[in-house]
């Protein structure tokens, strides 16, 4: 058990800084798109790198909308960031239940 623990926050943890990583850079071409191309979809992300709106939009593919293809390109790496950061914490979490579980916490 403590090595199953073990490996799932060390994969989590993985996964929360490669999602982060790629969500960083992608938010800023994303939005730097969004404002030359779709200054309405521009408001759908804010101004803040983690606002809640903005993860929003990339967890439920917000960038879709806009069918345009070289937003396609750009946006997708940020969801797939994003669904990494949000796996990444499950493990995260499921590894904390195991020690508490395990009596190892």
């Amino acid at each position: 058990m403590l090595a199953a623990r073990e490996f799932l926050l060390i994969m989590g943890l993985g996964l929360v800084v490669a999602g982060l990583t790629a969500y960083v850079i992608v938010w800023m071409l994303v939005a730097v798109h969004l404002r030359d191309h779709h200054p309405d979809m521009r408001k759908a992300i804010g101004n803040v790198l983690v606002a809640p709106r903005a993860l929003a939009f990339y967890l439920g593919a917000g960038w879709r909308a806009a069918r345009d293809s070289n937003l396609n390109v750009l946006a997708f790496p940020g969801t797939f960031g994003v669904w990494c950061i949000v796996a990444g914490l499950a493990s995260c979490a499921i590894s904390e239940i195991l020690a508490i579980v395990g009596g190892t916490r």
